[in-house]
């Protein structure tokens, strides 16, 4: 695999099989890095086939580093996070153990401070994980860690910032449930995720317990074509995974959003999925499926929500 030294979200990536192919994609790879990030250089890393993405998130103050636990973050389009779990699924006792510890190493070997985001490719094949990076910063999909352990990260980070001390010891921090993250965009997912900008014509939030919707959206907000089309996260908490699952089925039919579509609809189906439930997935699902199955027809009918919900103004 081809990567942008100073990547990010997928760009400048590129997986080739021989060398042939490598001499061909390494200056796309590089054109596109620099195109994106200003920074044309490149590396080289293995390719693990159907891996599993699980990210570590850690908390340090310079000297004292904890982590919270581990997020399953595989199932991705187009190499952006779609659907976040904690924590991860299926993980032996001595894999999380070692996955936690190889992340609060790292981090107090630089003698890092703030919040940060270990992430790690897994082969359940060989029940091995790889090193990707470090995000140091806080991630979008830390509200699910912060289900799971009780503890506010973004008031940690900024805390750490401030120049205090680390005050939460490793042996206080526990997991409580499983916790689940869709990221909601304004993209119709029956027409190839087209763009959906537009004024909300309606906003009504889920309530009840466990569940948690961050989004900056109120009735009448326009949303614009220019930037990042991520209107809003729906969290939830349940007893374990199959709950979790459960209440975020619910959550996503008693959102409404209208005046735009969303990818609502596609989270429902993600959610009804076997696979999604029985844990049969990896990094390159989400896409292939998307492939195999006539989204268009399914979630215009039965996954869809009320007209409301979706219809342009």
């Amino acid at each position: 695999m081809i990567k942008a030294a100073a990547g990010g979200g997928g760009r400048g990536i590129r997986i080739v099989r021989d060398f042939d192919e490598f001499e061909k994609q390494f200056p796309q790879a590089a054109s596109e890095a620099q195109a994106a990030f200003g920074d044309g250089g490149l590396y080289i890393e293995k390719v693990i086939e159907n891996a599993r993405h699980i990210e570590v998130q850690i908390l340090s103050d310079g000297e004292n580093v904890i982590h919270c636990f581990e997020r399953e973050c595989s199932l991705q389009r187009r190499r952006q996070k779609v659907w976040e779990e904690a924590p991860a699924f299926g993980l032996s006792p001595a894999v999380r153990e070692a996955l936690t510890a190889s992340a609060v190493a790292l981090a107090r070997s630089v003698s890092y401070r703030g919040a940060g985001t270990v992430e790690y490719l897994y082969d359940a094949d060989s029940d091995a994980f790889y090193f990707i990076e470090v995000n140091t910063r806080i991630q979008v999909e830390h509200p699910v860690t912060e289900m799971i352990t009780g503890i506010d990260l973004v008031a940690e980070m900024i805390r750490i910032a401030g120049g205090e001390k680390l005050s939460i010891p490793q042996e206080a921090v526990r997991i409580s449930g499983h916790a689940i993250e869709c990221r909601i965009n304004a993209e119709d997912p029956t027409q190839n995720f087209m763009p959906s900008p537009g004024q909300v014509t309606a906003l009504m939030e889920p309530e009840g317990e466990g569940i948690r919707f961050d989004t900056m959206l109120y009735d009448g907000y326009w949303v614009p074509p220019f930037y990042d089309s991520l209107l809003g996260k729906m969290i939830v908490h349940g007893a374990d995974r199959k709950d979790a699952i459960a209440r975020m089925e619910a959550a996503l039919k008693a959102l409404t959003i209208g005046g735009i579509r969303t990818t609502v609809p596609l989270h429902l189906a993600i959610a009804a999925n076997p696979d999604v439930t029985a844990g049969a997935i990896h990094t390159k699902y989400l896409e292939g499926w998307l492939a195999d199955t006539p989204l268009s027809a399914s979630l215009s009918t039965s996954l869809r929500p009320a007209a409301s919900q979706t219809e342009n103004a």
